[in-house]
């Protein structure tokens, strides 16, 4: 097969560079029947690849002649293929599609490159020339899969057909907003299909994918969706627009919520207890600080020592998650990183004239660190954001269970943990909040509001954990201190009787709750309750 001989040929960076994941078979064959349905004579496939589209299509009876349109920027897999000439009604077009000129076809599919925004390199350059073609400001669309969804959406025509391979984690995202709203308001999103075991069918992917199945038909009805357990399921469909287990109404997935939650509630029958209050009523969670060059503001004991690096210059700081391997960090935890030689001081100038403080940056100046993305911005380039120690600490990424950390150090932290700060009003309530969020309840409640990357691999974001649910004020009341702060010292030793704690603790709670719920809730909710306190009893 072309796609193994050019894994083979071609370097892995190379492929990461360009976003590069490929689309099997079956999956392109789902796609280019739901684009070539209406008998389209225009077809556009603006991230051409290795043409697994178009090798579909052609396969695919159609009423009409197709006239297939490819954009492929990969100077190094466009001459892998050197498929112009194959046929007069195939065209690839060796460019970057974000800046090829707004045309119209009868039905667009993509495996959009996968790629974080602020890490295309012309994007200063571009970004101008590709809002003016679209007419839409793009400030925020932080992957390049959606700012590829945003330009062929406005290349549709009228009851065209589009098909389109997209990061699961685009309904939860900021920058996935204004393109959920442009999708509901013009009536575009008709189907939504996806993978419950994406390593199977998408081995090569770095995040959860899903497709959009779109039709600029301008009429209101309901969204199907479709939920593919196994790589068999895809041969038995022979008409994807009626095969599917869920329809939804377009006002019951607004444009400004995660739909995640949503979705995946049609999936699971988990319902969040009764009376719980978002996360944000006790504080907020802070992504850590990026430096732009960790490996020069890093420092450890050897490295301090070397370079007479003064207190007044350097503070504590967790550089790495996996520095912290308990779920309560002390000082005396602290002590023993620093003295084994761990990077656990970050550079923090204060003392802009002293002697070594010159020399170690004049050193990081001539390796170019001032010049990087992140540093060159600031005014004073090796200056530090201020932050204040943050009595909880959450895992950035997670595989399984989530990282929750209750700090008890001056330590400031990276970005490879987010920052709890609680307000005057949460800070009574940060022991308690430390157990929920270390019970196997709590976790599976934040876990709503997760990012899947693939591979099992999750992600949050500050926002996300700010959105999550946790017990109210009222509920909290319900555990006492002395109890939390057992599990705290409990934690320091034994990790998982820790966890046995703070579940009998939260099952206290919602065992509580159910008791005390008032008499019009619905059974659903109580069975949910129960199911999550029974799951708990099983552990």
């Amino acid at each position: 097969m072309r796609e193994l001989k050019y894994i083979a040929e071609t370097p892995l960076n190379h492929r990461k560079d360009y976003g590069q994941f490929f689309t099997p078979m079956c999956v392109a064959r789902l796609m280019v029947q739901w684009v070539l349905k209406d008998n389209p004579e225009t077809v556009l496939d603006p991230a051409f690849g290795l043409g697994v589209f178009y090798d579909e299509a052609i396969k695919t009876p159609s009423g009409n002649q197709v006239n297939f349109i490819g954009y492929e920027i990969d100077r190094n897999i466009f001459e892998f293929l050197n498929r112009n000439g194959d046929s007069p009604y195939l065209r690839v077009i060796n460019s970057d599609y974000l800046e090829a000129e707004t045309e119209k076809f009868d039905g667009i599919i993509c495996n959009p490159p996968y790629m974080r925004f602020q890490k295309f390199l012309k994007r200063h350059d571009i970004l101008p020339k590709i809002e003016e073609k679209i007419g839409k400001k793009l400030i925020g669309y932080s992957n390049i899969s959606s700012v590829f969804l945003v330009k062929s959406l406005r290349e549709l025509k009228i009851n065209g057909n589009l098909a389109y391979i997209m990061p699961f984690e685009f309904f939860n995202t900021g920058y996935g907003k204004e393109i959920k709203k442009s999708l509901l308001e013009n009536h575009l999103l008709k189907q939504i299909i996806i993978f419950a075991n994406e390593k199977e069918i998408f081995p090569e992917a770095t995040t959860t994918v899903c497709v959009l199945l779109c039709k600029n038909d301008g009429k209101k009805e309901t969204i199907k969706i479709l939920q593919i357990k196994k790589i068999d399921e895809i041969d038995k469909i022979s008409d994807i627009s009626k095969f599917y287990q869920w329809e939804i109404e377009p006002s019951n997935l607004p444009y400004n919520k995660k739909w995640t939650p949503i979705i995946s509630s049609l999936f699971t029958e988990q319902v969040s207890p009764n009376g719980f209050c978002k996360l944000s009523l006790y504080g907020t969670f802070t992504r850590g600080i990026a430096t732009g060059a960790n490996e020069f503001f890093a420092l450890k004991k050897s490295k301090i020592e070397q370079r007479k690096l003064s207190d007044n210059n350097i503070c504590k700081c967790i550089t790495k998650s996996s520095q912290i391997r308990k779920a309560v960090f002390t000082e005396h935890d602290f002590n023993i990183l620093y003295n084994e030689d761990k990077p656990v001081y970050c550079l923090d100038v204060k003392d802009h004239d002293n002697y070594e403080i010159r020399n170690y940056i004049k050193e990081g100046e001539k390796l170019g660190y001032h010049g990087r993305y992140l540093t060159k911005t600031r005014n004073t380039w090796y200056k530090i954001e201020k932050r204040k120690p943050a009595p909880i600490l959450f895992g950035v990424f997670s595989r399984g269970r989530l990282k929750v950390i209750r700090n008890f150090t001056t330590a400031i932290n990276f970005t490879c943990f987010h920052s709890f700060y609680p307000n005057k009003f949460g800070e009574q309530f940060i022991n308690k909040l430390f157990v929920y969020l270390l019970s196997d309840i709590g976790q599976e409640i934040i876990k709503i509001n997760k990012r899947s990357y693939g591979d099992e691999l999750d992600k949050f974001e500050p926002r996300d954990l700010n959105d999550s649910l946790c017990p109210s004020q009222k509920q909290f009341e319900m555990l006492s201190d002395e109890d939390a702060e057992e599990v705290i010292s409990i934690a320091q030793n034994d990790h998982q009787k820790a966890i046995l704690m703070s579940n009998a603790l939260i099952k206290r709670l919602m065992d509580s709750q159910q008791c005390a719920a008032p008499d019009g809730n619905s059974a659903a909710l109580h069975s949910a309750i129960a199911d999550l306190v029974g799951w708990v009893n099983k552990m």
